[in-house]
Order: C-alpha cells, then structure tokens, then sequence
C-alpha cells in the first residue's frame, strides 16, 4: 500500500531530524494520531492533502512522473537545506580523515606522474564531462520538443 511506504518515510526523515510526532503533526496541522497511524502502516486512507503536508514538514520531497515522462517536483523550499544537511552528517560519520588519489598502477597513493600523463587524464575527464552534458543537453532538448 501507498500509504505504507508513506509512513516509512515519514517515520525515517521524523527520526533523522530528531523531531517528535506531536511536534510534526502541529507543523502539518493534522492529529498526532494520524501521524501515528500513518507511520504504522495502520492508516490505509489518508489525503494526499496531509501526506504531502507532512512530508513537507520533514524535508522529503515527492516526485510526480506521467507516462509522456514530464515529471513535477513537489517540494518545501525548506527539503533543500534539509537534503544538504542529511548529507554532510553522513559525509561527517564517513570521513576517514584520508584522502584517497585514483591514478593508473601500483600501490603507492602518491605515484610518480609525468606532467604529460597528468594533462592526458585531465583531458580524459574532460572529454568525458563534456559527452555527459551533451547527453543531458540532448534529452532536454528532446522533452521540450515532445511536450
């Protein structure tokens, strides 16, 4: 059910900002009870009104995706300092204090690189970039003109 999956999220992006039901169901303006059910799976029918609402309170955006492919994001300008934040607590549990360098053989993290490998693999990676935003550049295109 939808509204099982709803609630997970719900539950999840609620324990990860450290807030209490009551305190989410007060920003949403719904019942702490249906905060409550929904995040139990015990509530089958709720409004699209409130679990957007509610999702909104906690920073989880939701996106909207028809069969021509347009898609809509829903979105609290809110989530966007939340999604940022979410992400640098997991990149502070992560953070090993090393930095790791890919370059092509051996072992060692500092090898010995020629001034004329070191340009090729920028020149790679740039190349690479730039297929990357032409493939973008060309889907885009191609949503626009099928719209």
């Amino acid at each position: 059910m939808l509204s099982e999956r709803i609630g997970a999220l719900l539950r999840d992006a609620r324990k990860e900002l450290k807030l209490s039901r009551a305190e989410v169901a007060g920003r949403g303006g719904v019942s702490t009870r249906l905060v409550a059910e929904l995040e139990r799976g015990q509530r089958p029918n709720v409004s699209l009104e409130s679990a957007l609402k509610l999702l909104n309170v906690v920073g989880v955006s939701v996106v909207a995706r028809a069969p021509s492919g347009a898609t809509a994001e829903i979105r609290n300008p809110s989530a966007y300092r939340f999604e940022r934040a979410a992400r640098a607590e997991r990149r502070r549990q992560t953070w090993t204090g090393r930095y790791i360098h890919l370059h092509d053989e051996g072992d060692d993290p500092w090898p010995g690189r020629s001034k004329a490998k070191r340009l090729r693999a920028v020149s790679q990676v740039s190349r690479q970039a730039y297929l990357i935003a032409s493939a973008n550049r060309a889907h885009r295109d191609h949503q626009a003109n099928h719209k």
